[in-house]
Parts: C-alpha cells; structure tokens; sequence
C-alpha cells in the first residue's frame, strides 16, 4: 500500500487559501494536510476518497474535511481523457477561530461544524448553493471589503 503523502497549503502569512484548481486531473496521491479543507468540484466525475468513506463525486459535489483526514477525488477514465478538472479549494488552518470557537456558547454549532468535519460532511441542499456562491465570490476577493 502507499503512504499517505503529508501536504501543507497555507502561508504562514495568510488566514486562509482560496484557489481555483483546473487541472486534467485532481490530485492522484491520497494525502493530508493539518489544515481543514472546503472543496467544491465545478467538472469532473469519479470517486472521491474521505477517510474510510468512498463515494462518487461530479459537479456540484461540495466537502468540509477537517485536519489530517486522509482523501483523495480519482477522476474516472473518461475525465482523464476527455476534458480538464475544475473546482474551488479553500483551506482553513487547523486553529482557526480555535479560541472563540471552543470557549463562546453563541458559537457552540460552528463549533460542532468543525468538530463533525473530522470525518469529513458532505454539503448539499440549499446549503450547497449558499456556500458554492460564496466560494465563487471568494475567488475574486481581496483581503476584508469596508
């Protein structure tokens, strides 16, 4: 079996990383990263790996994984041959909001929101089109609007 390869993806002079991937495939290495990680896939098909979890992935597909979980999207055949991969990746340092997250009641839900994305959570429903539009937005932003 191979090893899970070990990826780091934030700067230690950012909040957060919001990228664009477009690629002919997404990344082939089952990996992990000490960040939490919100990816939505906007093209491509096939079988995204999540902790123990396997399950097929196409557009619209959107996943909150929390630090060190394992995962890998393998694209199907078809996608490799066909067509370039798209999505939007937005990764989250493993401390984030840690303070005011585990000691503020009012945030004791988002708290539980992190705490499930060890797993991994699939996002969908109208909650899915929410955060997909904030994502796309993202994209585009810079720093804090007044």
């Amino acid at each position: 079996m191979k090893s899970i390869v070990q990826k780091s993806a934030i700067p230690h002079s950012k909040l957060l990383v919001v990228k664009r991937l477009e690629e002919l495939n997404f990344d082939p290495s089952l990996h992990q990263h000490p960040e939490y990680q919100l990816f939505l896939v906007l093209k491509g098909w096939g079988t995204r790996f999540i902790g123990d979890n396997i399950k097929p992935f196409k557009p619209g597909d959107l996943v909150f994984t929390g630090p060190n979980l394992p995962h890998l999207w393998r694209n199907d055949p078809d996608t490799k041959k066909s067509s370039k991969t798209l999505g939007i990746v937005i990764y989250f340092p493993q401390n984030f909001l840690n303070e005011i997250i585990s000691s503020k009641e009012e945030m004791e839900n988002i708290r539980l929101l992190f705490e499930k994305a060890g797993r991994g959570l699939e996002i969908y429903g109208k909650t899915n089109k929410m955060v997909s539009k904030m994502m796309h937005e993202l994209l585009n932003a810079k720093g804090f609007r007044d």
